[in-house]
């Protein structure tokens, strides 16, 4: 667990982000179904981009750890 501080606004916030997430994943679809001949070669792509949208999000990206104290001018 990452151990975030449970308060209303980060819940509210992780609405609002889930919301425009399945808002932004149904309407890339509806895209795909408007831009090609036909829905299953739409479904086709679409399953590709889903898949490297899936595979790439997610990841909390790691920040090093230092015992030293850095001002500004640490490298």
């Amino acid at each position: 667990m990452i151990g975030f501080e449970w308060t209303a606004s980060k819940f509210f916030w992780y609405l609002f982000f889930m919301y425009f997430t399945f808002l932004y994943f149904t309407f890339y679809g509806m895209m795909t179904v408007a831009v090609t001949p036909n829905q299953h070669i739409a479904s086709i792509v679409a399953t590709s981009f889903y898949g490297l949208w899936n595979l790439f999000s997610g990841f909390v990206v790691p920040q090093p750890v230092s015992s030293v104290k850095c001002n500004d001018k640490c490298i």
